[in-house]
């Protein structure tokens, strides 16, 4: 019999966030390459909604990109995390081309809380990178649909994660010595029967979009190189932190300062210097009406 294990906080703070990770070059390589293939086909003006929109990485790079090609865009992102919301403020200012702000709530509330902000044929476009295999299982579907309903027809959708069962790849002996070294530093045993996040295969994540009413025009497995700056600072990232250590017997009881260096230590002993990661990632659009025409 498996245990789901209850999860934690992992709210950010000043120490254990995401924003230094999120300034990686590789990691903001992989995420602009999938922006642009959308951004092309974005109309000026257009209104973006960034789900779980983190520390700012993607309205950072939408506004880079509308500063690139001249074309007028308007993000708007939503992120329970306080801490995220601040920083994504702070780190994202509008520009005369580029405007948005952020929104301290949960994806499940989308429709609420941007009640009368969304332009009234519907968004544009809307991503969630990075971000979907941190949702409850139970909202993932709804979620899904609610980003459908609030497309217009022919409206873009954009995801890609990081934590599917195709995301270790050719490295999965790598990412395993990691974790169970960190083990060892703290001197843990696993649980065998607990689990934490679940890991979706690519093929059951484009399930979830087409059967939300999405059509998938792009899908591809990019491999990232994570080079040992990158490691540290995904180490210090709370979800991270605890989807390693979820099936730590007494996890609960361990502070994540503790577990977060027997991480960064783990990468010592070991003398890793890099481990690739496979992100997937999916460009979807929203069918036109049949008066319409194609999409």
């Amino acid at each position: 019999m498996t245990t789901e294990v209850p999860q934690h906080d992992v709210s950010q703070s000043e120490r254990f966030n995401f924003v230094d990770f999120a300034r990686d070059r590789a990691y903001r390589d992989a995420n602009r390459d999938l922006l642009r293939k959308a951004f092309a086909r974005l109309p000026s003006p257009f209104f973006q909604i960034d789900i779980a929109s983190g520390t700012g990485l993607v309205a950072q790079e939408v506004c880079a990109l509308c500063e690139e090609t001249g074309k007028h865009g308007t993000i708007v992102g939503i992120d329970p995390d306080h801490f995220a919301v601040e920083s994504a403020t702070r780190s994202t200012p509008s520009t005369a081309l580029c405007s948005g702000e952020v929104i301290e709530g949960r994806a499940q509330d989308l429709e609420r809380l941007l009640k009368g902000q969304i332009p009234p044929g519907g968004a544009d476009y809307v991503t969630i990178h990075d971000a979907i295999h941190e949702m409850e299982e139970e909202d993932k579907q709804s979620i899904l649909v609610s980003v459908a309903s609030i497309l217009r027809p022919g409206g873009l959708f954009t995801y890609n994660s990081a934590f599917t069962t195709a995301a270790l790849g050719q490295a999965a002996m790598q990412w395993g010595k990691w974790k169970s070294k960190a083990f060892s530093v703290l001197e843990g045993k696993r649980n065998r029967r607990m689990k934490g996040l679940v890991a979706h295969s690519p093929d059951e994540y484009l399930e979830m979009i087409t059967g939300a009413g999405l059509s998938v025009v792009h899908e591809a497995k990019k491999s990232v190189r994570m080079s040992r700056t990158a490691l540290e600072a995904i180490a210090r990232y709370p979800r991270f932190v605890w989807g390693v250590f979820a099936d730590l017997i007494g996890e609960e009881a361990i502070p994540i300062e503790v577990k977060s260096q027997a991480l960064i230590t783990a990468l010592n002993e070991l003398g890793i210097t890099e481990i690739p990661r496979v992100w997937h990632e999916a460009m979807a659009c929203k069918p036109l009406a049949p008066a319409e025409g194609r999409a």
